[in-house]
């Protein structure tokens, strides 16, 4: 394909890490879109917690705006239109086509259920890489998107950019995932490993929330609770199920795991913060807690920020998905996989 034959409008909620890196990524790929896709991509909006938000319907200058936000400047200065005093307001007034929201976690799903919510219903595409509002009200998001014939797409939501959802959504056809297990949480695997060599639980901790790793408060990382929403958004998006984050049986690590750890080594085992679900009389169980792994299995061999997947499938049997020591770059890399995902297939 040549030259971009049509203009695609995005509005971003959210610029922090990875929505930087999402726009550095389209940047450094206009072209390939232009050339592959035909589609040109235009941002009209970013609306952020701490620095303001800007709207314009031409197109704002990404290159100024990402030199600018590393003083901090507001985007206020680049806005161009009617005044937009909520973020609700941005998603109505922001002239996008595709909205990527990209907000903090919040296990209640809000405020971005209501954020998706009114893009949808506007009639907007949506990207997230927010666990929260896709745990919690992912029957409702889904429906709503199908009644109005758009996407909501999700992938960033489990394992960053490795092709979970979309692996199992066009290579794995009438297939039915019969469990699923893995190490779903760099900051603990990080805790956990670096425990193993003699590191103490505090200094593990302070490097991953140093490194922007850690979710924006820890304990969603440390007491299972992002696991436990990982867990939620695999069984609702790829087993039929309903469970929600806090059906699910939960048990995060502590300074005390640590003689976990070390009486594990001393028996040439590992412990591992292990995700888990699947099919038990009818019903679907979740479990995110540690477990004392045998050194064969290949969890046990998963360390530092790395994540693990283990799919078992009745057509397929076990399939396992790796993702070594992602960081902000491959979340941004689900956002764009999921840009062209839709634009391949612009139905749901």
């Amino acid at each position: 394909m040549g030259k971009a034959s049509r203009q695609l409008n995005l509005a971003f909620i959210g610029f922090g890490h990875v929505g930087r890196a999402f726009a550095r990524l389209l940047i450094g790929r206009r072209a390939w879109l232009g050339r592959e896709l035909g589609v040109e991509c235009r941002v009209t909006g970013i609306a952020t917690l701490d620095h303001g938000m800007a709207i314009d319907h031409a197109g704002l200058p990404l290159d100024k705006i990402l030199r600018s936000r590393k003083t901090g400047s507001n985007l206020q200065r680049c806005h161009n239109g009617p005044a937009c005093t909520t973020t609700t307001d941005f998603v109505r007034q922001c002239g996008a086509d595709v909205l990527f929201e990209m907000s903090v976690l919040n296990l209640t799903g809000e405020p971005a259920a209501t954020y998706i919510r009114e893009a949808l219903g506007a009639g907007l595409h949506v990207v997230t890489i927010n666990k929260g509002p896709v745990a919690t009200q992912f029957r409702e998001l889904t429906r709503l998107a199908r009644l109005r014939a758009v996407r909501f797409l999700y992938e960033g939501t489990v394992m960053d950019g490795a092709p979970v959802f979309n692996l199992v959504r066009q290579t794995l056809p009438a297939s039915r995932i019969l469990s699923v297990r893995g190490i779903l949480n760099s900051t603990t695997n990080y805790i956990l490993t670096q425990m193993e060599q003699g590191a103490s639980f505090e200094s593990a901790l302070a490097y991953a929330q140093e490194q922007g790793i850690a979710e924006a408060d820890p304990t969603l990382d440390l007491d299972g609770w992002d696991a436990a929403a990982k867990v939620s958004i695999l069984i609702q998006a790829m087993m039929g199920g309903s469970t929600k984050p806090s059906e699910i049986r939960r048990e995060g690590i502590s300074e005390e795991t640590g003689k976990l750890v070390r009486a594990a080594v001393r028996r040439d085992r590992r412990v591992r913060l292990v995700a888990r679900a699947y099919r038990q009389g009818g019903q679907l169980i979740g479990k995110v807690e540690p477990e004392e792994l045998e050194m064969f299995d290949p969890l046990a061999s998963i360390r530092g920020l790395s994540n693990i997947l283990i799919l078992n499938t009745d057509t397929m049997r076990e399939l396992a998905i790796v993702e070594n020591n992602p960081g902000v770059e491959q979340t941004a890399f689900a956002l764009f996989s999921d840009l062209v995902t839709l634009l391949r297939r612009p139905q749901a």
